[in-house]
């Protein structure tokens, strides 16, 4: 069985892709993104946020909110700013920063294959927020943002689909080529399914994917594609997979309101965890954590390493889950990490120093610095059926809205 597949795929107008293209609405403040609204008609917030920053004439998350967003992406459609060939294709996209390069194939993923466990997940998610998603869904009409995943690439399954990855963007000019004001470039390749015909056998000959981000919206697209069993363009979910290598899976810290304590009371309490970890203080200025199994500590007064034992180590859990199961919950009786309102989580898109400078230094309050987690860590994790920590990983690329739209409808 094929499962993913080239499709009839909705970009923007060749000359407007760098202005219709968005990041999700909510990741702007809100002079920015009224600015963007205001400068920019062909700006995709207008579709995903038909509000603008003032008050919607419908309940945001209503069907009648979501009937507008609809009209607004018909009008895209009607005024040529969104355009359609009806031959399937695939689209290879390359996202380029100073410091991260990374090229993947765009498809759609059969829900079939889905719940034949072709596509593996790592996080629990929640039944209100998939029920609000598949509303979304089913009055829009089509998914405008794909969901992330990564494909092993250390056999040769994966390795032949990256090396026909490079050789047909080495050969062909991008279809699409431009820079966003956060200094990415975007660049894409819009491939027939005739023109690719090694391209399909080789990601089907991929025994998995992993889910790196988009757990809601898979579980959203298997709750409407259930709803509408014969209506086959439903059963299909918009999908970017990347090689496992490229992908960009960066830290997501603790930040933990303590009760006041000073150095002693901390290492005392370090001491009572010796049958699980071996601490250390370290200077204010040392260099974060840089492999799994060494966790930073910091407060206002000192800094210190903790590094779990090494039957620890062994079990495959990540530190966050560690951190949780060994420190937080003896130590400050948190049970529940995702909704304990002493912890809350910076992603690791700080340099160490303005990171410790940020949430270090404030009286009654401890940064846990971690490592970031592998994507070994992460596909073991799925292939095991377990769930990472809430917060535990911050994972890059992270995806424009209105770049590739598929629809359902």
């Amino acid at each position: 069985m094929t499962w993913f597949n080239p499709f009839r795929i909705i970009v923007p107008e060749r000359d407007k892709p760098h202005l219709v293209a968005s990041r999700s609405y909510v990741s702007y403040g809100k002079a920015e993104l009224q600015d963007k609204l205001d400068r920019n008609p062909y700006s995709y917030l207008h579709v995903i946020n038909p509000a603008g920053t003032g008050k919607a004439p419908f309940k945001r998350g209503s069907e009648a909110f979501y009937g507008l967003v609809r009209e607004r992406f018909d009008s895209f459609l009607n005024r040529g700013w969104l355009t359609a060939d009806d031959e399937p294709s695939f689209a290879i996209y390359r996202q380029a920063s100073q410091d991260h390069t990374c090229t993947g194939v765009v498809g759609i993923m059969s829900v079939g294959g889905i719940q034949q466990g072709r596509l593996k997940l790592h996080e629990q998610t929640l039944e209100k927020r998939e029920k609000l998603f598949a509303k979304y869904l089913d009055t829009v009409g089509c998914h405008a943002e794909p969901v992330l995943c990564m494909y092993p690439d250390q056999d040769a399954k994966g390795t032949d689909t990256s090396a026909w990855l490079e050789t047909w963007t080495a050969a062909h000019r991008p279809d699409m080529d431009f820079s966003t004001t956060d200094r990415i470039r975007h660049s894409v390749w819009l491939v027939h399914a005739n023109e690719a015909k090694d391209l399909g056998p080789l990601l089907n000959a991929i025994p998995a994917l992993y889910l790196a981000d988009g757990h809601h919206r898979i579980a959203s697209s298997l709750r409407l594609a259930d709803k509408y069993p014969d209506e086959p363009s439903k059963q299909d979910v918009l999908a970017y997979a990347v090689p496992a290598s490229q992908l960009a899976i960066r830290s997501y810290h603790r930040v933990l309101r303590h009760p006041g304590w000073g150095i002693t009371q901390w290492e005392h309490a370090f001491d009572s965890l010796s049958d699980h970890l071996s601490w250390e203080r370290i200077a204010e200025d040392a260099p974060a954590p840089s492999a799994v199994g060494c966790v930073h500590v910091h407060t206002p007064e000192q800094s210190w390493a903790l590094a779990w034992h090494e039957s620890l180590r062994t079990t495959g859990a990540v530190d966050a889950e560690v951190l949780q199961a060994h420190v937080f919950k003896p130590l400050f009786g948190i049970e529940d990490a995702r909704n304990d309102p002493r912890l809350s989580y910076a992603p690791g898109t700080l340099d160490s120093a303005t990171l410790k400078a940020k949430h270090g230094t404030q009286p009654e309050q401890a940064l846990f610095e971690l490592a970031a987690v592998t994507p070994e860590q992460l596909m073991h994790t799925a292939d095991r059926g377990g769930f990472l920590p809430p917060k535990s990983t911050w994972i890059e690329p992270k995806l424009r809205s209105g770049l590739f739209i598929h629809e359902i409808r």
